[in-house]
């Protein structure tokens, strides 16, 4: 499954970042649905917004300045996950982030309105959104760290997948625990591990397949690989799949792999992150994930913000990124 140059030397074109101006949209005239991205930055490693039109012209919200800090300037927001779930007839957004380099827990927060947010027991505080997931107590694993976090939430099982990767051994591999109410956990277990060190998964469902798109970590790789599931509980089924998404000349090592369904629901857009010099985002789209008709997109076609690293896209109305932008 690689991706199909849409116009030759595309390879050429994506390996320079071109950042063009954004016209701003007059509020009468937004859709009714947008993108929203959940951003970090290596000069501040907080949560920042961006949003979009048709998810590949991007303009800041807040004027570029971070929208929240775990309630601690100190706290390295790193890899905002962002989604949003309907549970019960009640929507709410929830963030999951690495802590920093080397930690071995994650941060999870939950609003209803993507301005305020709280831990799961309601409190406003940095150590309330800790979720200890490789500490090595209470019959966890052990690990240094905690990367990218993730959730997916089934609706059938009512349950939240949460999942990242950690050290063990000397390389990295998926975990996954799962929950009812961001409070109480199950025992962290292998989810993913392709053979050699992976991280960055990210899980999109289509019909009864989870496609899961992960970065390749090993030496002279640093690439975007597939795979695929019907179940994220590992004694029901794992992951398999090893297939490169972008193509073999592709020049830049990359990682962060986000995908997201386009409003209306026909196809979908990814990106990732060119993490070598802080080079922004590539961008490329697909008609369906099983397909994997993946086309790249050239980076004259795309606008980012500036200092954007890996995050994640939620799609919310026009009310809601109204609210933001107040």
């Amino acid at each position: 499954m690689k991706i199909k140059q849409i116009m030759a030397g595309v390879v050429a074109l994506v390996c320079t970042t071109v950042v063009s101006a954004v016209p701003s949209t007059p509020v009468e005239q937004l859709p009714d649905s947008v993108y929203l991205m959940a951003y970090f930055t290596s000069p501040a490693q907080h949560l920042f917004y961006a949003w979009s039109i048709d998810g590949l012209h991007w303009q800041q919200v807040k004027g570029g300045n971070a929208v929240f800090t775990a309630y601690d300037d100190a706290v390295w927001m790193r890899d905002p996950y962002l989604g949003r779930v309907t549970h019960h007839g009640k929507t709410t957004f929830h963030l999951v982030h690495t802590w920093g380099w080397d930690n071995p827990a994650i941060f999870h927060w939950q609003s209803d309105d993507l301005i305020h947010w709280t831990a799961a027991n309601g409190d406003a505080s940095t150590d309330s959104g800790k979720i200890y997931v490789m500490d090595g107590k209470e019959g966890r694993p052990e690990a240094p760290n905690a990367w990218a976090p993730e959730f997916t939430y089934i609706p059938e099982e009512e349950l939240y997948y949460i999942y990242w990767s950690s050290r063990v051994d000397n390389r990295q591999l998926h975990y996954v625990t799962t929950t009812r109410d961001w409070l109480t956990f199950t025992t962290p277990q292998p989810l993913f591990d392709p053979g050699f060190t992976a991280i960055d998964l990210t899980v999109v469902r289509e019909g009864e397949v989870l496609h899961g798109y992960y970065k390749d970590e090993r030496n002279g790789k640093k690439t975007i690989l597939h795979a695929t599931t019907r179940s994220l509980n590992p004694r029901v089924d794992v992951f398999d799949g090893t297939a490169r998404v972008l193509p073999d000349d592709y020049c830049i090592e990359v990682e962060g792999p986000t995908i997201f369904r386009k409003i209306g629901g026909n196809g979908y857009i990814g990106y990732f992150d060119k993490f070598n010099g802080d080079a922004g985002l590539s961008f490329m789209q697909c008609t369906t994930l099983a397909e994997g008709d993946w086309h790249l997109i050239p980076d004259v076609n795309t606008v980012n913000v500036p200092d954007v690293k890996h995050g994640s896209v939620v799609i919310i109305s026009r009310e809601e990124l109204l609210k933001l932008l107040e």
